[in-house]
């Protein structure tokens, strides 16, 4: 008996250790299948990844303490082959359920969720019940083992109609792709801009970037914009989308879509829905918004409404910052400024980074040269743009000797802590491994890579340090006609005692 005793005891003991390390997996499980679709591709891909892994050791633990409750315990016949038939069966239906939970919002949309939400904990308590005498007294064996392997069964069957449900909807929206394709590919080029929109918003965003070229290519979508405009049939999450111009007329006739689309929405009692219910029409209306503000379309008004609806639903987004933020003075005709699409868009208030946008094209290189030159505020945007990022500042050191700048303290702080950026990486050859000057000129992108350099220095910028790496760096390659002239270049530039 003691042997008998001390069996027993350790075999409940197992079970228990068993038993948490079971609804520790069971409560990752459910985590991680509540939210398979809510990161990026690679992000979905690993939740999935982890998921199946989770339901594998899950199962895999149920297997080993139904074991141990049927060696240990008390188990019916009849349970005892159900559950040799079932618990497998669940395992394989909870994977069927993760594979359906990748697609959530189509049918059967959360259910599957029941198989591995249900099935471990009916399948512990039943073995705690057979291990447990005074809970097999409680609860009489055929409701024990009809509640918890019935239970089983009819969730096992379940995933079926599921699984066919899913099938089907799969079928459908395939019906409507080929639908979708057969009657877009039967609109006529000139078709009005409301015979297109529809195909930018079916379920899987048929041929979008088809679309919107279409749309782009119209010659009446202005026009057309501003009849939807009027109609209120506009999808406005695409007005910053169609290349249309923000002239007065769309911006107030979207202005007032904007006024007519957030008035309903309005709630009678605040916090009464989640911010879910309109996170859609606010995020398009953020997306028009941003559009019309960039090209100089004050929205303060329509902004400050749409604002002061979201907040009056619950969890709200960062949209709602967005909103905010639009009403921001410096916001207003910012894509004007910094970033026009069209170089007949530039204006002297544009930004220097907006001119030299387009100097890089052949098409409008002297002119955009000769306007960054005309701009009184050139000089405080170009230190702007060398303290914004390493990708901006770029763009002015290779333009710096050609934009007429004045030579300020700040001006030369900023340009030649670029300088050194840029030098620092450069490979300098090893003596016992000689490399051509070309090579050099290859690396920092040809033509005069020190022009700004030596602009610099001629300018009265302390740029003695720089001009010391940069002399350093060429001294390192083969020498050359080129390099020779460069190097003449660099000591010409230095400042005079």
């Amino acid at each position: 008996m003691p042997a008998t005793n001390a069996t027993s005891y350790g075999a409940f003991g197992a079970s228990i250790v068993l038993g948490v390390l079971a609804f520790l997996f069971w409560v990752v499980a459910i985590a991680t299948l509540s939210d398979l679709t809510g990161s990026d591709p690679a992000g979905n891909g690993l939740a999935q990844f982890y998921g199946t892994a989770d339901i594998i050791l899950l199962w895999v633990l149920l297997a080993i303490l139904t074991i141990i409750a049927a060696a240990k315990g008390r188990v019916p016949l009849a349970a005892g082959l159900a559950a040799l038939v079932l618990l497998p069966a669940s395992g394989v239906a909870a994977l069927t359920a993760l594979s359906l939970l990748t697609e959530p919002v189509v049918t059967p949309f959360l259910w599957p969720m029941a198989v591995p939400a249900v099935v471990p904990p009916l399948v512990v308590a039943f073995c705690f019940w057979a291990l447990v005498p005074a809970l097999r007294t409680a609860i009489p064996p055929p409701i024990a083992t009809g509640a918890v392997w019935g239970v089983t069964f009819v969730l096992c069957l379940a995933i079926v109609p599921m699984q066919h449900s899913r099938d089907r909807a799969h079928q459908q929206q395939a019906a409507s792709d080929r639908k979708d394709a057969a009657d877009f590919a039967s609109l006529p080029a000139d078709a009005p801009l409301w015979d297109w929109t529809p195909f930018l918003t079916t379920p899987n965003n048929f041929a979008r970037d088809d679309v919107l070229k279409g749309i782009r290519r119209l010659d009446r979508r202005q026009s057309d914009a501003e009849a939807m405009l009027d109609r209120g049939d506009f999808p406005l999450a695409f007005l910053g989308q169609f290349d249309l111009d923000p002239t007065p007329a769309l911006c107030d006739k979207a202005r007032n879509l904007l006024r007519r689309q957030v008035e309903p929405l309005v709630l009678k009692t605040a916090n009464s829905r989640p911010y879910t219910d309109v996170a859609i029409p606010v995020a398009d209306a953020v997306a028009a918004m941003r559009w019309l503000v960039g090209y100089g379309c004050s929205c303060d008004t329509q902004a400050r409404a749409w604002e002061t609806m979201a907040n009056g639903y619950r969890n709200t987004n960062f949209d709602v910052v967005e909103l905010g933020r639009l009403q921001e003075p410096k916001e207003l005709g910012r894509i004007l400024r910094e970033d026009p699409p069209r170089f007949s868009m530039l204006t002297p208030q544009s930004h220097l980074k907006a001119w030299l946008k387009f100097a890089g094209n052949k098409e409008f290189h002297d002119r955009a040269l000769a306007g960054a030159r005309s701009l009184d505020h050139r000089t405080t945007d170009a230190v702007e743009m060398l303290n914004e990022s390493e990708y901006v500042a770029p763009i002015v050191m290779n333009y710096l000797p050609e934009l007429d700048l004045e030579a300020t303290a700040p001006l030369c702080a900023a340009a030649l802590k670029e300088q050194f950026r840029e030098l620092s990486p450069v490979y300098r050859p090893r003596a016992d491994d000689p490399r051509p000057y070309r090579q050099l000129l290859e690396r920092l992108g040809g033509g005069n890579p020190f022009a700004a350099l030596i602009w610099l220095a001629q300018h009265n910028c302390d740029a003695e340090a720089d001009l010391n790496q940069a002399e350093d760096i060429v001294r390192s390659y083969q020498d050359s006609p080129d390099r020779a002239a460069m190097l003449a270049s660099l000591a010409a530039a230095r400042r005079k005692p």
